[in-house]
């Protein structure tokens, strides 16, 4: 792989639980609301992962998936989605 080629990557990994999983944290978020005289309804509750990956962008999409689907989200329960983008380049103090 050339220097050229190889670039940062901000990542970011949304876990949520498919809706046919409860969700007692969704649940308890809804009521807190209600208590405080907030409506809402079908509250879910999801986590973000936030990742740094350095590679050519085919090569780094490939292991987002793979870490997604088998390392940061239970496939069986749990739905996942990301967004893959080029972190912006960081300026050289002193340059």
């Amino acid at each position: 792989m050339s220097p050229e080629s190889t670039k940062t990557y901000q990542a970011k990994v949304f876990v949520t639980l498919k809706p046919s999983i409860l969700d007692p944290q969704g649940r308890t978020v809804e009521r807190a609301l209600s208590h405080l005289g907030q409506q809402a309804s079908s509250v879910r509750v999801g986590k973000l992962i936030e990742l740094q990956l350095e590679g050519e962008r085919g090569e780094v999409e490939t292991r987002l998936q793979d870490m997604a689907v088998n390392v940061l989200s239970n496939p069986v329960m749990e739905d996942v989605r990301w967004e893959l983008e080029e972190a912006p380049v960081q300026a050289v103090a002193g340059a």
